[in-house]
């Protein structure tokens, strides 16, 4: 699994994390937010490493801002960053659409390599 496939579902895995649900798909949830932490724990540290390392100042929107003769160098250790094939092993969970969770149609695009929706009547 490509390290930018976790770091583009975390805030979709955090909104269905929030999401009132049953016990055992919540408990299937939070378990996957825990298998997942060391991968995002790990971006973060290399992304600061860029950072520094490349003089980046981050603006207020969150963007990050490099001096132009350090833009594509930046950029292409943040891509291979985010291209690492993690050791990650994960099984897809399995959880019923429900009126009462509320995400996106980019929430679920992010989520596929981890959630599969289901019919309730399929469960």
């Amino acid at each position: 699994m490509k390290l930018h496939q976790i770091i583009n579902a975390t805030p979709a895995l955090n909104k269905l994390g929030n999401a009132e649900m049953p016990l055992p798909d919540a408990y299937q949830i939070q378990k996957l937010i825990m298998a997942l932490q060391p991968d995002i724990d790990f971006f973060n540290e290399r992304n600061s490493k860029i950072i520094q390392k490349y003089d980046g100042k981050i603006r207020d929107n969150g963007t990050i801002e490099y001096p132009k003769d350090k833009v594509a160098a930046a950029q292409e250790e943040f891509n291979e960053l985010l291209s690492f094939d993690t050791q990650t092993e994960i099984t897809v969970i399995q959880i019923p659409i429900n009126e009462n969770i509320k995400i996106s149609a980019n929430d679920i695009r992010a989520l596929i390599p981890f959630v599969k929706f289901i019919d309730t009547e399929d469960k």
